[in-house]
């Protein structure tokens, strides 16, 4: 799969997330936070107050998996990791949207 294709795909799947984190718009200031969503996935405590640490690691995270995806040679793996991105940002909007209906 040639790398633009990869890039287009990323980016709109970001994008999928980011609306269907805040459809309206109204906490979109706040989108650098938006890898805290994975933490509140798994723990909602952690997201509120892991501190700096829990959000190295949630950005970690993204950023591993997106060195394996841009890395892909074949349309399989790149399938494949686009399918955990798919999951990862699922989990993560759900996160978010948990915190957001809390406060």
């Amino acid at each position: 799969m040639r790398l633009i294709y990869k890039i287009i795909c990323y980016v709109l799947a970001w994008l999928a997330a980011l609306f269907a984190t805040n459809p309206n718009g109204g906490l979109w200031a706040l989108a650098w936070m938006f890898p805290l969503g994975l933490a509140a996935f798994i723990d909602r405590k952690w997201a509120n107050s892991g501190g700096w640490e829990v959000f190295a690691a949630c950005i970690a995270v993204y950023l591993i998996h997106a060195w394996f995806y841009f890395r892909s040679r074949t349309l399989r793996t790149t399938l494949l990791l686009f399918g955990v991105l798919a999951i990862l940002l699922i989990c993560n909007v759900s996160g978010c949207r948990a915190m957001i209906n809390t406060h």
